[in-house]
């Protein structure tokens, strides 16, 4: 095989790029959107990605779900955790608002947080 066909092969690979509910326990909520994992924990009130603190539920204004183009013309559908201040933290996307909606509803559950829908404003 040459190189170009590894080069392209390695481009066009594609990972699950819909966000999944990894795990699920009484104490923890895990997200997978491809490579990237989020985790909610209950007993800590913190979120992990990558094994990294990122933020405590208290600093959490609300949950967006909102819709933006992919690269490859579909409307994907994020899910982003706006905090206190300007910060925010991109949980994952999905093709469907529903399942969005869903995987948003779980967070909510589990943080206490408001979900809304909609694009991010400037407040």
């Amino acid at each position: 095989m040459d190189v170009r066909t590894l080069v392209s092969r390695w481009f066009t690979r594609r990972t699950d790029e819909s966000l999944v509910v990894q795990a699920e326990s009484p104490t923890t909520l895990t997200l997978r959107h491809g490579r990237l994992l989020t985790a909610f924990d209950r007993l800590s009130r913190t979120i992990t990605q990558q094994g990294k603190v990122v933020a405590p539920f208290g600093t959490i204004r609300h949950i967006r779900v909102f819709d933006e183009p992919s690269p490859a013309g579909a409307v994907a559908w994020w899910i982003t955790l706006q905090l206190a201040g300007t910060g925010s933290v991109k949980v994952g996307s999905s093709p469907g608002r529903d399942h969005a909606a869903q995987v948003a509803g779980q967070i909510s559950a589990v943080t206490g947080a408001p979900v809304l829908f909609g694009h991010p404003t400037l407040q």
